[in-house]
């Protein structure tokens, strides 16, 4: 199966990389540490701002906001470098990283909050902890007790919330649709033999006025990108009613 075309642009990421085979990758508490060292190193190398994140015991996850359209530079710095010191430390050789990391481009702000409490959660998810305040290696920790590593979060959109309300907002459950926003990223398409990255969601041309300007907005979202099954599966309409309305 082949991979899928990976944007790079600079913008909002939610990056998540594993263990080969599933396999921990932090083994104790100065293994964590390196990581987060590492990771501001990245901080200040690729001027990236770290909004959020959360390093489990055979993965992490990040939410970064690169300047420039370096995200794969940054991800292969941190991964290799962290590499370097695990099989050192632990005398072992080959991969640590399960592949090449996952990485999601933000659609929008809702999608940043979403990905922000997924972050925050993960602890809860994986049964680690049972309030989200215990979980040490998390932001949400270092926030809100000015933990060693406090500092990775500088400029974070996170403190755009006080402290009370943040933790109000990570600390409500998830509606089970959510998780299929979690983990998405932008469409990208070929048209006319250019690679073009949709990063509107196709529900943004027909949210607020799907009835009055509808046949508008089907024409707007197909000139933008969506195909015409994408657009008459989200309205529940024929492609041969989509047709009718973009050619007339």
């Amino acid at each position: 199966m082949p991979r899928r075309e990976r944007i790079t642009h600079a913008g909002f990421y939610h990056t998540v990389c594993r263990g080969v085979e599933r396999r921990n990758v932090f083994l104790d508490s100065s293994d964590y540490d390196k990581f987060l060292e590492i990771l501001n190193e990245v901080r200040k190398e690729f001027n990236v701002i770290i909004h959020s994140f959360c390093l489990m015991t055979n993965h992490y996850h990040l939410l970064l906001e690169t300047k420039e359209d370096n995200i794969s530079l940054v991800m292969k710095y941190l991964n290799s470098h962290y590499a370097i010191y695990f099989n050192k430390k632990y005398k072992r050789t080959g991969h640590l990283w399960q592949g090449r990391f996952h990485s999601d481009y933000l659609y929008d702000e809702q999608h940043f909050w979403y990905v922000a409490k997924y972050i925050e959660r993960n602890p809860i998810k994986a049964n680690m902890v049972k309030e989200l305040h215990h979980y040490k290696y998390q932001s949400y920790f270092q926030w809100k007790y000015q933990g060693d590593f406090a500092f990775l979060l500088q400029g974070s959109k996170i403190f755009d919330f006080t402290l009370k309300e943040y933790t109000s907002y990570i600390s409500s459950e998830f509606e089970e649709n959510i998780f299929e926003l979690i983990y998405t990223t932008p469409k990208i398409v070929k048209k006319d033999g250019e690679t073009k990255v949709l990063y509107k969601r196709l529900v943004t041309f027909f949210e607020e006025d799907v009835h009055i300007n509808r046949n508008v907005n089907i024409k707007r979202a197909f000139t933008y990108g969506y195909s015409k099954s994408e657009i008459s599966k989200f309205l529940g309409l024929s492609s041969t009613a989509i047709s009718k309305v973009i050619n007339n």
